[in-house]
């Protein structure tokens, strides 16, 4: 599925392959990160929390998620 500028939405992936499919298709990705104050974020991969365009670039926002189906 594309957003209104033509990118993939890449909402909920883990950042390092929502970034690579971008890039992949000539977007510009800017990542900014977030986490919870004044505590330790989670175990757990970061994800694409929120999405923007801004230009020519792809604006994602990302904060650790705990992965409840990791194998152990």
């Amino acid at each position: 599925m594309e957003n209104k500028e033509g990118a993939a939405d890449v909402l909920g992936w883990k950042a390092e392959e929502a970034e690579a499919l971008l890039r992949s298709s000539h977007w510009r990705v800017c990542i900014v990160s977030s986490a919870p104050p004044g505590r330790q974020p989670p175990e757990g991969p970061l994800r694409v929390i929120r999405q923007q365009t801004r230009g020519d670039a792809q604006v994602l926002t990302v904060c650790r998620v705990p992965d409840l189906y990791a194998e152990n």
